[in-house]
């Protein structure tokens, strides 16, 4: 929580640094295909739809900040009582061409999801990490479209009361943004 202080602050400072500068809002609607989750011997695959948002610094193009991401996948397993969750928080770099399209990647420092086992149990999965990287059309007037793939790893994995090895996740998604410069 520190460290989005620090860098929602020096966000702050940036902005005022340059009079052609502005702060980036950008709400986030889209949906999750060929959504997976891969190790300790299980193979889920599944789509769902996910919300979240940038918070961050525009000049000249140029974009520097923060992402969130909420997603809620149905999995197509028989292994599953209920929808894969998940939130991720990263940082991102991006920027925006004079020629209706904007290329962006980003560092997901924190991820962790969590889901019902039909069995009775639950998994919870913990200290994920990894990147994404993304590509928007920004032709259509205060809307973006977007096409996003994020992969990682989870590094704490809990299946009820037990420790299980590293799971891996990929994501592919689509989604409508609404680019906000103040």
């Amino acid at each position: 929580m520190k460290n989005i202080f620090k860098l929602l602050s020096l966000v702050l400072f940036l902005t005022t640094a340059s009079a052609q500068a502005g702060i980036l809002v950008e709400p986030i609607i889209g949906l999750n295909f060929n959504h997976k989750l891969e190790g300790n011997g299980a193979d889920f695959k599944g789509i769902g739809g996910a919300w979240g948002g940038r918070l961050g610094y525009q000049n000249y193009g140029f974009q520097l900040g923060l992402d969130y991401l909420s997603s809620s996948t149905d999995m197509d397993d028989s292994d599953l009582k209920n929808n894969f969750k998940s939130q991720d928080w990263a940082a991102f770099v991006g920027f925006e061409f004079p020629i209706l399209v904007r290329v962006y990647a980003g560092y997901i420092f924190s991820s962790n999801g969590d889901v019902k086992l039909k069995s009775g149990g639950k998994a919870k999965l913990e200290g994920g990490s990894g990147t994404k990287i993304g590509i928007g059309f920004t032709g259509l007037p205060f809307v973006d479209i977007n096409v996003e793939y994020r992969r990682g790893t989870y590094d704490d994995v809990k299946l009820g009361g037990m420790k299980g090895k590293d799971m891996d996740f990929s994501a592919t998604m689509i989604s409508l943004s609404l680019p906000l410069n103040l």
